[in-house]
């Protein structure tokens, strides 16, 4: 039983280091749009107080901050690269999941655990699609949305697998970016051009 036990911490220890010694790195849509910081999947909920249960959406990149990869927007390289599994960096036991095998689906954040549906493929392309789906492309929504802090004001988008090819291309176009090389250029006007509340008001801290 003891030596079972030392296995096993053995193992856990091994998996830690692993861990650590793979590279964070946002997951980011190739074209700046409207946002010049970039696009990134984000968990819901400030960076601190980030809600795994809400699954990922659009988010200003947060690397322009100067403290790297930020916890909720972190993915190990080596994990999509080699297994063609987005585990996240801040949060090593959840995986992105595709909720439903349809298009429109919701893109949730799940206990890691080999499951088909948290299989994806990040080609050459640029493009993110389910594994046993593979008509399914992670797409950025063309809607903005206000966030709630950041100057200039951080905007948001909801995330989804649609059909590959049924939206702009640009939507569907993804990179791995670990390092903040500055701002990108834009295509699009930017809206809410307002910066953050003060401290302390209403939204002031980050709603991403």
């Amino acid at each position: 039983m003891k030596s079972i036990r030392t296995l096993a911490s053995a193992l856990f220890v091994l998996c830690a280091l692993n861990l650590n010694a793979q590279t964070p790195a946002e997951v980011k849509l190739v074209a700046a749009l409207e946002e010049d910081r970039g696009w990134c999947l984000d968990l819901r909920g400030a960076q601190q107080n980030a809600a795994p249960i809400g699954g990922v959406h659009g988010h200003t990149c947060y690397t322009y901050q100067g403290n790297g990869v930020a916890l909720d927007q972190g993915f190990f390289v080596e994990n999509v690269q080699e297994n063609n599994e987005f585990r996240m960096s801040g949060f090593p036991d959840l995986c992105m999941t595709l909720y439903e095998p349809i298009a429109g689906s919701f893109i949730s954040i799940e206990t890691c655990d080999d499951r088909a549906s948290q299989d994806f493929v990040l080609d050459e392309s640029g493009k993110i699609y389910s594994e046993t789906h593979p008509e399914l492309c992670m797409t950025l929504d063309d809607f903005v949305l206000p966030g709630g802090g950041g100057r200039p004001l951080h905007i948001m988008r909801d995330v989804s697998f649609e059909e590959c090819g049924s939206v702009d291309s640009v939507l569907q176009t993804w990179e791995l970016r670990s390092e903040w090389n500055g701002l990108e250029e834009t295509t699009l006007p930017r809206p809410y051009e307002v910066g953050a509340p003060p401290p302390g008001a209403p939204g002031g801290m980050g709603a991403g």
